[in-house]
């Protein structure tokens, strides 16, 4: 695709199920793009997607970098590293959305939402998974104090698998619908339809996987950041993160003046329906976390408790489209 103005602009990952919310998330913020460089891997091999009103072919290796704007990963984190060293050599600068590079110190941590200015830099990390619904709220309550310790029990949905993950779901829902037994993944573990597994990664110095990710990311955002305890269960939904959350302090602290505070909150809304807490219908497709009103822990004197919800493949992509918006013109002013 191409015109008269507008950016080079490539992303990788295109069409999985965070670089096809990126899209989005870039055609709804109206970002003016003049070229767009998808990239994807084999099995998109002769794809094609639609973008601004164009057709734009999808390449499967990367190819040469050189004259693009910026380039947006989201393609898995296992990859993005040789992703990275090629936009580098290039001198493109990259927006990282794989979470490859959120815990490294060397790397910016570029949330959009913090209402803080984008800083050029050849690589911006931007925040992933539970992170993107915690920080809203934890920045929302500052007020109160720095927290002690943050426990949780994350509901997550097959979209945290990425596409892959919604197509096994599918595949697997359609089967037992009609008495078939499901095929197993060997990529995707145990079918997850009408079932449930764990899934906060492999054992790691400090707890699990992503439980050390998320307590290494909100240590980068939070001064002082608490101290964690979470723990993810996959659930047979499509897209989104349900989080039970303890939120404790060293002191009392008032539930009524925390729900003015997260109701005040930018990119947070409170669950004003008489049910206990948010529900995935009510995130879908949106920008925002939904958190229920706080209420004291009994069993936790100073600990307050919450349900949140978010859309992390939206969340995700509206960062990512927010940060290439406030980078771009700098970027293209000369």
């Amino acid at each position: 695709m191409s015109a008269t103005r507008g950016v080079r602009l490539g992303i990788t990952g295109a069409t999985g199920a965070l670089g096809t919310e990126v899209l989005a998330a870039l055609d709804a913020a109206r970002v003016p793009i003049a070229q767009l460089v998808a990239v994807a891997g084999e099995r998109s091999l002769g794809a094609e997607l639609e973008f601004q009103g164009n057709l734009v072919s999808v390449e499967p290796e990367l190819p040469a970098l050189h004259g693009l704007d910026l380039l947006i990963n989201c393609a898995p984190a296992a990859v993005t590293p040789d992703i990275v060293r090629a936009a580098l050599r290039a001198e493109v600068p990259c927006i990282d959305c794989s979470g490859a590079f959120a815990q490294r110190s060397e790397v910016p941590l570029a949330w959009a939402a913090a209402g803080e200015r984008v800083a050029p830099a050849p690589l911006l990390a931007a925040p992933v998974d539970a992170a993107l619904v915690w920080l809203p709220l934890l920045r929302a309550l500052a007020p109160l104090g720095a927290p002690a310790h943050v426990r949780s029990t994350i509901l997550e949905g097959a979209s945290a698998s990425g596409r892959a993950g919604i197509e096994a779901l599918t595949g697997e829902s359609l089967a037992l619908f009609n008495s078939q037994e499901p095929d197993e993944d060997e990529a995707q573990g145990p079918p997850l339809a009408f079932d449930c597994r764990p899934n906060s990664g492999p054992a790691a110095d400090g707890g699990r996987a992503r439980e050390v990710a998320l307590a290494a990311v909100l240590a980068r955002a939070l001064a002082p950041a608490p101290a964690i305890s979470a723990r993810w269960i996959q659930v047979p939904v499509f897209v989104g993160q349900v989080c039970a959350l303890t939120i404790s302090w060293e002191r009392a602290v008032d539930a009524g003046e925390a729900a003015l505070l997260l109701a005040k909150a930018p990119g947070v809304e409170l669950w004003s329906a008489d049910d206990e807490g948010p529900n995935l219908r009510a995130v879908a497709g949106r920008d925002v976390v939904v958190a229920s009103r706080p209420e004291p822990d009994a069993a936790s004197p100073g600990a307050l408790f919450l349900w949140a919800a978010g859309d992390v493949l939206r969340l995700a992509a509206a960062n990512a489209a927010a940060l290439a918006a406030a980078w771009l013109p700098a970027r293209t002013a000369h």
